[in-house]
């Protein structure tokens, strides 16, 4: 049998990995840094999550399409936990007005769940945001409802609305 680079195996000639027969249900390879490493069963202890970005974190976005109507647009919570931040983002210059957009989940008011965007000096990629702190927690599968005050009068102006979630 000729050499054969263990980088260029395919299909039956592949094995797994080292210790695998012996390897209890549920555990992970963890290498120690010297040409060797244990099985592992992973927990939340196990991990140091020091080094991570925006753990547990989730974005819904939702598209407005009309800001000089008042109404609610709605997005589905896939997943449980609480809304930590409120964001939006215009496309165009708003006039006369200044628009109001807030939330509500289950029909009651995210306590600091509501923000202002203002028509004066207002620009297409003009950012408002606002920052919930109680009744603005969600399980997964609920609705959460963005209402839109309507008050400006510029017609066919849309938003960009930014839900973030810190997921339990």
């Amino acid at each position: 049998m000729a050499n054969v680079e263990h980088s260029a195996l395919t299909g039956a000639s592949l094995h797994e990995p080292k210790g695998v027969s012996a390897a209890s249900v549920d555990t992970v390879y963890v290498s120690n840094g010297a040409g060797s490493g244990t099985w592992e069963k992973i927990t939340a202890d196990s991990i140091d999550t020091s080094t991570i970005n925006n753990l547990n974190k989730v974005v819904l976005n939702v598209h407005l399409n009309d800001l000089s109507t008042a109404q609610s647009h709605y997005v589905v919570s896939p997943l449980a936990g609480d809304i930590i931040g409120f964001y939006s983002v215009i496309d165009q210059a708003i006039a006369t007005t200044d628009t109001t957009l807030s939330l509500e989940i289950g029909g009651t008011a995210v306590t600091g769940g509501s923000l202002t965007i203002a028509f004066s000096g207002s620009a297409a990629g003009d950012i408002n945001s606002s920052t919930p702190t109680a009744a603005n927690t969600v399980t997964a599968g609920q609705s959460i409802e963005i209402v839109c005050g309507g008050e400006t009068n510029t017609s066919g102006a849309h938003a960009t609305v930014s839900l973030l979630m810190d997921v339990s």
